[in-house]
């Protein structure tokens, strides 16, 4: 029999615990539902035959907990490691277990939300990704039942499905300070007038100034669903859109669900659509920066900011177009 393809697992403990459950009404994912989750993944990929997986190890154990809550039988059968990183509990855990698992995995399956992706894009793994949402106000991950996401992520490591035939190379957005290369974001970048990093996410409409964004659409919760009061942008799309906020009140009203359960009130002074590849410049006067939602870094005001889409990010696997190959191939026939 040939070897279990190996699956990388990566679960951020983290993800949908931030400040927004105070300040707005953004649902709660705890840890018991992601272990949940990961129980469901290792049973349906046990399944079909998939048993070997390389493991980010975290402070709060969801991974072992699920493991351990396993039926006997199921246990004995799984092959796994931990990721031989040192754990500090933040985002590096995610980025040094990843860079470990490259040329070892065939698969890697992340629990988190925009965040947790952003980092993953970093890393610049290519084999196929299963982004599984359990953050906040998420547009990049999937809102998807776990079996399902096994079950497409078993389809393609297992022969079934090629990457090139089920997935698709994500797009995201590199900034630039002064020319030189700053950071990546996946979904959107937004310029501030905030003074400081703090809470990092943003729900306070005054300090928008700007959000340039690969991913929108007027059914998205965040700053991206400003962007997608114009312009419906998906993954196939080769396109950007850049929003230009009015400081002064000038401009069109609109109302945008920048935080879960309300409305705020905007004004937009431009709008432009961008194509992939093509370089703009940030209005100056921006203080900070926001990746993906949250504040990142603070820049000198008269920074000269540039930002860029372009398609460089993880193959994400598109598990509605892959599930429908596989099953013209045979993939849910039993062969018992």
């Amino acid at each position: 029999m040939p070897r279990s393809p190996v699956v990388g697992l990566v679960v951020n403990p983290q993800a949908g615990r931030d400040i927004r459950r105070l300040v707005a009404y953004a649902s709660v994912f705890d840890n018991s539902e992601k272990m949940n989750i990961v129980r469901k993944l290792i049973m349906t990929f046990l399944d079909l035959g998939i048993n070997r997986y390389i493991i980010m190890p975290e402070p709060d154990g969801i991974v072992t907990t699920a493991l351990h809550s396993l039926p006997n039988n199921a246990i004995e059968d799984i092959e796994y490691e931990y990721a031989p990183i040192r754990v500090s509990g933040t985002w590096v855990d995610t980025y040094d277990a990843v860079r470990y698992m490259i040329g070892k995995i065939d698969a890697l399956i992340v629990l988190g939300g925009d965040g947790t992706n952003r980092i993953i894009a970093k890393t610049g793994i290519e084999v196929p990704v299963m982004p599984i949402s359990t953050g906040t106000n998420n547009v990049f991950p999937y809102m998807i039942e776990a079996t399902v996401a096994a079950e497409a992520v078993a389809a393609i490591v297992l022969g079934y499905v090629k990457i090139e035939e089920g997935t698709y190379k994500s797009k995201v957005i590199r900034v630039y300070e002064d020319g030189e290369y700053r950071d990546v974001a996946i979904v959107d970048v937004v310029s501030t007038s905030y003074q400081y990093v703090g809470a990092r996410a943003i729900w306070e409409p005054e300090y928008i100034r700007e959000v340039f964004a690969v991913l929108c659409a007027p059914y998205n919760i965040g700053l991206s669903s400003i962007a997608g009061l114009f312009k419906e942008v998906g993954h196939e799309n080769d396109e950007a859109v850049y929003v230009r906020l009015s400081r002064n009140g000038a401009g069109k009203s609109f109302r945008a669900a920048i935080t879960p359960g309300k409305m705020s009130k905007i004004s937009i002074a431009e709008v432009r659509e961008v194509r992939l590849g093509e370089r703009i410049h940030l209005s100056p006067g921006s203080t900070l920066i926001a990746l993906d939602g949250e504040r990142e870094f603070l820049v000198d005001p008269g920074s000269d900011l540039t930002v860029e889409a372009i398609r460089s990010g993880p193959f994400i696997i598109d598990y509605k177009k892959t599930l429908s190959i596989a099953r013209e191939r045979g993939f849910f026939e039993s062969f018992n």
